[in-house]
This record gives structure tokens, C-alpha cells and sequence, in this order.
């Protein structure tokens, strides 16, 4: 199953890739458009607005349009400036059309309406909403656009753009002020553009970009995938077919004569079809060293199992199968190799079996190695957790460590325990019920000039403790 995951892996990986690359630049390019398309038609509205403004204001007579605003009353000029403006909105897409007198900075009633352009729809189903000459705009300009306006209150008849955000969304207005015969400003004239519309429009468009570059984008994943196929995938399946029947005759143990590759048909005349040869190779070569290293190993093997078994004999106790005198002396060599890098944590026990001598005398060396193989198993199951070794004919040596170490009082009173039990059980004979002493020592830094001086301090204690017991049995 693992396997034919992994066939597809590399082909689904670099599809994958491919696709993710392919909705990036589609991403980029939709947002590369929006933003430029954005930012042209923003400036063409702009243009168009300033156009509008331009060709409005050198159609009004100002200081007849002065007077209007004195006086509140309308004059012909007004009315034709009206409908004219009228038409301009009915033709030309601008969202206002509009003069108005800044006043001040601050609202309420910071601006005076002085004309608006409507159109017939405007004029027919929003007639109670409709700005006139002389209105008074309450608080509908805060403070900083009320600033904008202001500011164009000079001789510049430049056309200047601010934007602006009001109920009816985000604009750009165009703006310029109207100059009397005196040079005086007497109010703005102003087209607004709703920014709303040309961010819809520049929405579809970067739409339309990314959905043509996404199809652009995966039809040319569909003839990559194919050309990946064809020099990538396929090669590589082909390469590891051929390895994977050798790394299945490796998993059986297959005889090394076994290891032999199939020819790989990979033609890519590329670095794949250079691997290929170059493993087919490899596994020739690997074959043939593994040959003889088996040789070789085979050779080595027989003369470590040789080795293994003089050493195990060399190590072994004959009668009780524990380690011996022979591999105690080692132990103790490693223990004072083990002083000098610090590790000084250990211990050393000294059990004697009691009586050995009767046993041989009375009832036969045969009951005697009885005897010393009972008591041999007491200690190895007491303390299970440390090395045993038998050092004399009835004297062994325990090195303790770790849990034994920690709890060798415990182990001890176990240990005498066990001995009593058997003691006092009348059903056994001498050599079951056996007897011994036992005595121990740990390193102490003050006391021990190496492990040599541990085991003295060890087997004294064992023999005090074997004078107790022979007092006591007195």
C-alpha cells in the first residue's frame, strides 16, 4: 500500500506545484489589473469631470450669476445656465454637477447651494429631495470637506480633485472657482464621480484577467503534467520498479547470487537516464562486495564463535554456571577503571556457605555440589539486579548496583530470612537446607583506596558474621 502511494507522489507533487504557481500569478495579474485599470479609469473620470466643469464654466455669466446669489432671485441666465447644465447631466456620466458658495469651515450652514444639474428622472421621482438657489446645507459638510472647498476659493482656475466620503459612497470631485469681472472668487463649480462604479467595473475586469490567465494557466499544467510524464514520472516509476524488486529479494534474505537488477529502459538521454546506469552499476558492484564479504564474514563468524566459547569457558563456573574467579578479577579491574572517571557508586557482598565440609565428609562431594548450587540459586534470585560470581568451593562475590545497592539491608534480611525458613523446615535435607553467612561493604572515598580494599572490608563483615552464627548454634 505504501508503495503505490508513493507512485503518484512525485507526479501529484508537481502538479500540485504547477497549479499553485498557475493561481498565483493569476492572483497577481487580476490584482496587477484591477489596480492599474482602478487607476486609469479614475483618471479618465477625472479628465472627463474637469472637461465638464471647463466647458459649464466658460458658459456662465459670473456676475450675473453674482447677483442671483444676492438677491435670491433667478434671471434668464440662471435658467438657461439650469437647463444647460440639465442637459450636461442628462448626457455626460457624472454623479453631481453642482455650484456652491463655502461659507465657512465649521457646520451647520457652512455651504450655500447655489445650482445643482438634475436629470428628468431626478426632476420627475425625487422633486422633494432637490437643492435650490439660496438653500443652506446644514450639517451635510463637516468640517474637513468644508475645508476642501474653501481652499479653492482663489483666482486659480485650475481644475483640482479631492476625494470624499458621503452617504452616497466614495467620490472624486473636480473643482474650480467661478471669478467675477472683479478677479473675485464668488463660489466653486464642482463635478463628483462615484468611485463605487469604477471599483465594480475594475473588479470585473481583474475577474475576467484571472479567470482567462487561470484557464491559460492549467491548460498549460495539462502539457506540463504531460511532459512531466513523459521525461519526469515515468523514468523514475521505471527506476524504482527495477530497485524495488532488489530491495524485495533483500527483504527475503535472497541468495546474494539473486541480486541482479533488471536492465532499466529509461532513454530521457537527460541526468535521469545517467542514474539509472548508474545504479544498475552500483548494485553489480554492491553485489559482488557483498559476496565477499559474506566470504569473509563467514570466516570472521567461526573464528568469534571459537572465541566465544573459550571465553565462556574461560568465564564460567562448570558447576554452578555463573561467572567465575577469572571474570570476578575482570569485574574488579573494571570497577578501578570506573573510580578513576568518577563512577563510585557500588558495592561488594561475600557469601560463605556454612558446613560445606560436613556435607562432603558425611554424605559425598556430590551432596556437597548440591549444597553449593542450592545456595548459588538463593543468591542469584535475591539479588537478581547485580552480577554473581563464585570466587572459591563455597565462597561467591556479588557486585552490587543500582536497585540491590539501594536496598541491600532489605536484601540482606531477605537473604537470612530465606536461610532461616529452610532452616526450620525439618523435611529438608542438609545440603537443601544450607546455611551460610553473608557480609557486605559499599566504597566510601575515605575508607577505600580501590574496589580491592571494598571486598576486604566486605568479607570481614561476612566472617564476623560466621563467628555470630557458629556462637549462636554453640
Amino acid at each position: 500500500m505504501n508503495n503505490k502511494k508513493m507512485k503518484n507522489s512525485l507526479q501529484k507533487s508537481l502538479i500540485r506545484i504547477s497549479i499553485i504557481i498557475v493561481i498565483f500569478i493569476s492572483i497577481s495579474v487580476g490584482t496587477l489589473c484591477f489596480d492599474i485599470y482602478r487607476r486609469d479609469m479614475i483618471s479618465r473620470y477625472q479628465n472627463y469631470a474637469g472637461d465638464a466643469i471647463n466647458f459649464l464654466s466658460r458658459c456662465i455669466d459670473v456676475d450675473d450669476l453674482e447677483e442671483c446669489m444676492h438677491t435670491g432671485v433667478k434671471s434668464d441666465k440662471y435658467n438657461e445656465l439650469q437647463t444647460l447644465a440639465n442637459d450636461l447631466k442628462e448626457t455626460h456620466d457624472l454623479f453631481f454637477i453642482y455650484i456652491i458658495e463655502p461659507l465657512r469651515a465649521d457646520p451647520p450652514d457652512n455651504m450655500m447651494d447655489v445650482l445643482a444639474a438634475y436629470t428628468l428622472y431626478e426632476k420627475t421621482y425625487e422633486a422633494d429631495e432637490l437643492t435650490d438657489l439660496g438653500n443652506y446645507t446644514g450639517d451635510a459638510y463637516p468640517r474637513d470637506v468644508a475645508l476642501e472647498y474653501l481652499k479653492r476659493m482663489d483666482t486659480d482656475t485650475t481644475v483640482t480633485y479631492f476625494r470624499n466620503d458621503t452617504d452616497f459612497g466614495k467620490i472624486y470631485t473636480a473643482i474650480r472657482p467661478l471669478i467675477n469681472s472683479k478677479g473675485e472668487p464668488i463660489a466653486v463649480i464642482c463635478g463628483d464621480i462615484l468611485i463605487d462604479d469604477i471599483y465594480k467595473a475594475a473588479y470585473t475586469y481583474a475577474l475576467a484577467t484571472f479567470i482567462v490567465a487561470l484557464i491559460a494557466g492549467l491548460l498549460l499544467v495539462l502539457a506540463l503534467n504531460r511532459w512531466y510524464n513523459e521525461r519526469i514520472v515515468r523514468p523514475i516509476r521505471n527506476l524504482e520498479n527495477a530497485t524495488g524488486k532488489i530491495e524485495d529479494k533483500c527483504r527475503k534474505r535472497a541468495p546474494v547470487s539473486e541480486l541482479v537488477m533488471d536492465e532499466i529502459d529509461i532513454h530521457t538521454h537527460d541526468e535521469i537516464e545517467s542514474l539509472s546506469r548508474s545504479i544498475f552499476s552500483m548494485v553489480e558492484d554492491i553485489r559482488n562486495y557483498a559476496s565477499d564479504l559474506i566470504d569473509k564474514d563467514k570466516k570472521i563468524s567461526d573464528m568469534q564463535d571459537k572465541n566465544s566459547q573459550l571465553e565462556a569457558l574461560a568465564n564460567r563456573d562448570s558447576l554452578t554456571g555463573i561467572r567465575n574467579k577469572t571474570a570476578y578479577d575482570n569485574e574488579i579491574k573494571s570497577l578501578e577503571w570506573n573510580l578513576k572517571i568518577g563512577k563510585t557508586e557500588f558495592g561488594i557482598g561475600v557469601v560463605d556457605l556454612n558446613y560445606l565440609k560436613i556435607i562432603n565428609d558425611t554424605y559425598g562431594h556430590e551432596k556437597g555440589n548440591e549444597a553449593i548450587k542450592n545456595i548459588c540459586r538463593i543468591v542469584c534470585v535475591i539479588f537478581a539486579h547485580s552480577p554473581v560470581f563464585r570466587i572459591g568451593g563455597d565462597e561467591f562475590a556479588i557486585i552490587l548496583k543500582g536497585q540491590d545497592l539501594e536496598n541491600i539491608d532489605f536484601l540482606i534480611d531477605k537473604f537470612n530470612q530465606e536461610l532461616s525458613d529452610l532452616s526450620n523446615n525439618k523435611d529438608l535435607s542438609p545440603w537443601e537446607a544450607v546455611s551460610a553467612a553473608i557480609g557486605y561493604a559499599t566504597y566510601d572515598s575515605d575508607k577505600d583506596a580501590g574496589a580491592i580494599n571494598v571486598f576486604k572490608r566486605a568479607d570481614n563483615n561476612m566472617y564476623e558474621n560466621k563467628k555470630r552464627m557458629h556462637a549462636e548454634r554453640t
